[in-house]
């Protein structure tokens, strides 16, 4: 496929979009038009998963088609560094103009030049306020509820600028295929968003948040130290809606946004040559399980469930959402395949351009999330923060708890989710049964065959996907032939013949 005839690629990316909160999946309440548009015109997804439940980890796992453990990106800080390969820059090197806009949490400071054409962030030259309504030590301070802020608050200007940004991009004349990151802030918190986004959601209909088991029973430590430093118990049922109220309108804001560049791709006449992929990096608790934000070590689906639309030009639009297992890992594999673009690294990325095609209806038997961290290591940790500070409550129980942030990996299968933890309870959730994930079985000895077979599975995972071998050889004499995978591999800037990648 020659550059001229490649198609543009714009990959949109939330940030806490939770996969339940669409409605192209049948939510009788929540108002995302534009996504359910990519979706009737492409293809929706219901059980997509992402490879973390926190930032970074999981935009280098689609970046790569690594999962988190393979080279050690499960924290918030290491990222993609100059030896090793990314989505972007695979593009940018194919001939690309790349356009990245909105916030990183993938590429260190230092090699985003090398990444992309053109980086877009901040809030261009608009006057933006900050902050929100509570003191420190205010009851809802460690909550996240902000509620209604000004239209020129700063997470809402930041998305409309790179929004904008994006739009005039677009709208430009190119001599070549471009491909577009679009990343937003929202809904991550604070649950904070402007009119007519704040009323447009009745709290007296809303529902309120997955109430946890008594006591936590069956949950690992993370949630109950959350819930304490958090005080969720001590707010009303009213304040409960609201903060799921303020959280649906965070997300048609966000829908908003994506219906701006969808409508822009349209207009330009762009969109017959443009896939466009919509999806989330990880979801939100909001609420549910009496905490709120997210945990590294945590995966209930709320966290690790993300929305997922994809539409690429001349497949037919799917006859109704796919339920295949699908994972976020995959939009690596999607888009270099469809594109046409070279890759020079082992990466465990499947394609899903089959499913898309209508060629099958399913994808994988399981998907896996991984975080979390062993006692010992304190450099994975986020740093401490004093108890003034918003996110005070799970940084604090990482840095001084280190056994309530400990490693864990879920497995997940339609019917059930198991999850190994290294020193915390295992889980065992019977989906169909207990969809809201609060009945942990893992003591049930009628269920131990259910916990085997899952667990021999995880085993084989990380058996296949333990570790990457570079696909250039290093030559053992100077006569010895170089094989064409290796020769391929020196074609890209990570594996140069110079040595240097």
């Amino acid at each position: 496929m020659s550059t001229q005839e490649r198609p543009n690629v714009v990959l949109f990316v939330a940030d806490q979009w939770r996969g339940k909160e669409v409605g192209y999946r049948g939510h009788q309440m929540i108002e995302t038009p534009h996504l359910d548009r990519l979706a009737a015109e492409g293809g929706g997804f219901r059980n997509c998963f992402t490879q973390d439940p926190v930032c970074t980890p999981s935009r280098c796992s689609f970046a790569t088609g690594w999962y988190p453990h393979v080279s050690g990106h499960r924290t918030m800080h290491h990222m993609l560094r100059r030896h090793e390969p990314n989505l972007l820059r695979y593009f940018k090197e194919a001939g690309y103009h790349v356009w990245w806009g909105g916030k990183n949490d993938m590429i260190p400071l230092g090699e985003v030049e090398a990444t992309c054409d053109e980086r877009v962030d901040g809030h261009g030259d608009r006057e933006v306020v900050h902050g929100g309504p509570w003191e420190p030590g205010h009851r809802l301070f460690h909550t996240f509820l902000w509620g209604e802020v000004p239209k020129n608050h700063e997470h809402v200007v930041g998305d409309e600028y790179v929004t904008e940004q994006a739009v005039e991009f677009i709208e430009r004349p190119h001599s070549k295929p471009f491909f577009m990151l679009v990343n937003q802030s929202l809904p991550h918190p604070p649950y904070a968003v402007c009119e007519p986004y704040y009323s447009m959601y009745d709290r007296g209909r809303v529902p309120l948040p997955i109430r946890p088991p008594v006591d936590f029973a069956g949950k690992p430590r993370m949630l109950p130290r959350l819930h304490e430093r958090m005080r969720i118990g001590k707010m009303t049922e009213e304040e409960l809606r609201e903060l799921v109220a303020v959280y649906y309108g965070m997300i048609t804001k966000t829908d908003h946004n994506l219906g701006c560049i969808l409508d822009a791709l349209q207009e330009t006449g762009a969109w017959d040559n443009t896939i466009v992929v919509a999806t989330s990096d990880h979801g939100d608790y909001a609420g549910d399980y009496g905490v709120t934000e997210k945990a590294q070590n945590t995966f209930e689906d709320v966290l690790a469930n993300v929305p997922l639309a994809i539409r690429v030009p001349g497949h037919e639009p799917l006859p109704a959402v796919s339920d295949a297992l699908v994972e976020t890992l995959d939009i690596f594999g999607t888009l270099t395949e469809a594109c046409g673009v070279e890759v020079g690294h082992t990466n465990f990325s499947r394609s899903l351009l089959p499913v898309l095609a209508g060629e099958t209806t399913e994808h994988r038997d399981h998907v896996f999330t991984e975080g979390g961290a062993r006692r010992e290591e304190v450099h994975t940790h986020e740093t401490d923060l004093p108890e003034e500070n918003i996110y005070w409550a799970r940084l604090g129980v990482q840095m001084n708890e280190p056994e309530c942030h400990g490693k864990a990996v879920m497995i997940r299968s339609k019917d059930w989710k198991y999850v190994r933890r290294l020193y915390d309870t295992d889980e065992l959730y019977d989906l169909t049964r207990d969809p809201e994930e609060v009945r942990n079985v893992i003591d049930d000895p009628k269920f131990e065959p259910v916990r085997r077979e899952l667990a021999e599975a995880m085993l084989d995972w990380f058996l296949e996907t333990g570790d990457q071998v570079p696909w250039r050889w290093d030559l053992r004499g100077s006569k010895e032939p170089e094989p064409p995978w290796s020769r391929a591999a020196r074609r890209h800037w990570f594996a140069g013949s110079d040595g240097s990648g």
